[in-house]
């Protein structure tokens, strides 16, 4: 399992990555899933292929619109020894959906739980709506005409409405993915919990399960422990601390939800191979590049 981390530029609502430079044969040597610590969406131009969602395995064709909620495991392939045309974009879905609802704390806390619960792939034939909110999105940032940032922000609104309508009736969506809506309640919880401490038993209480049955289906369904997933959340936390904040490496720590900074020092060089002063000298930690934090569970991804 990996985490891919990426940062949106502080003047920026998304983080895009278009061109010439994403036509290549993914998932070639690639045997493992990886997450996000945002909001991904795909729009593949060209190529055939699957798609590995959670559980799920799913072909994609040109004109498919893939998006990914933060920390749903997933990868893309193409078929074997051929290219596809796949462009990205990033978004915190926390941000957008305060900005869209923030008159309103509770809506906020329940449309992002919806949004979380699942990801989708789908034909852009069939949703052309999204298609031409993702494309949109896409060219505002490739071009930057004056004003492309309000268009953005306009677009954004308008994708998290679509959103919510997939989620409104999943039950036309291809492939229904109700088998990743399993652990989005644990999911939530750390997302929610990390800076204190988290028993498993109230995760697997979050997901109504018994939390033997618990530890099964998470590893099964994430690939790795759930403490190693609450300690990567808390270094993913610490890594935006320390790209944001002046504090100390004891407070970057505790607010992270570490107990001692020795505990913090280990798990983040654990999963960086990295100390936190050492990332943080390091400018490249900064500029969208990705970090790629390998997470083993007892049984690996087959």
């Amino acid at each position: 399992m990996e985490l891919r981390y990426y940062a949106i530029p502080e003047t920026e609502a998304v983080l895009a990555l278009l061109g010439e430079d994403w036509i290549r044969e993914y998932g070639k040597d690639i045997k493992y899933l990886h997450f996000h610590d945002l909001m991904e969406i795909g729009y593949c131009h060209w190529g055939n292929g699957e798609v590995v969602l959670g559980q799920e395995r799913l072909p994609f064709s040109g004109h498919s619109v893939m998006i990914v909620p933060p920390r749903l495991p997933h990868t893309t392939s193409t078929v074997e020894g051929t290219k596809g045309y796949w462009e990205w974009m990033y978004i915190d879905l926390e941000k957008t959906v305060s900005e869209v609802y923030g008159y309103d704390p509770v809506l906020q806390s329940t449309v992002l739980k919806r949004l979380h619960r699942t990801g989708y792939l789908l034909p852009g034939e069939e949703n052309p709506a999204l298609s031409r909110l993702v494309l949109g999105i896409m060219e505002e940032v490739r071009h930057k005409k004056p004003y492309y940032k309000d268009s953005i922000r306009g677009y954004l609104y308008a994708f998290v409405v679509e959103l919510l309508r997939l989620s409104d009736d999943e039950e036309r969506i291809v492939g229904g993915r109700s088998s990743d809506a399993v652990l989005a309640g644990a999911l939530d919880y750390v997302s929610r919990h990390y800076h204190h401490e988290i028993k498993v038993s109230s995760l697997a209480e979050a997901c109504n399960m018994s939390e033997s049955h618990f530890r099964r289906v998470f590893e099964e369904g994430m690939n790795m422990k759930p403490l190693d997933y609450i300690n990567l959340i808390r270094v993913q936390s610490a890594c935006e601390l320390l790209k944001k904040t002046g504090k100390s490496m004891e407070e970057v720590g505790e607010e992270s939800g570490f107990a001692s900074i020795s505990a913090f020092n280990r798990n983040f060089r654990k999963i960086l191979n990295v100390s936190p002063y050492q990332w943080k000298k390091s400018k490249e930690n900064y500029e969208g590049k990705l970090l790629h934090c390998k997470i083993s569970a007892e049984k690996g991804w087959e």
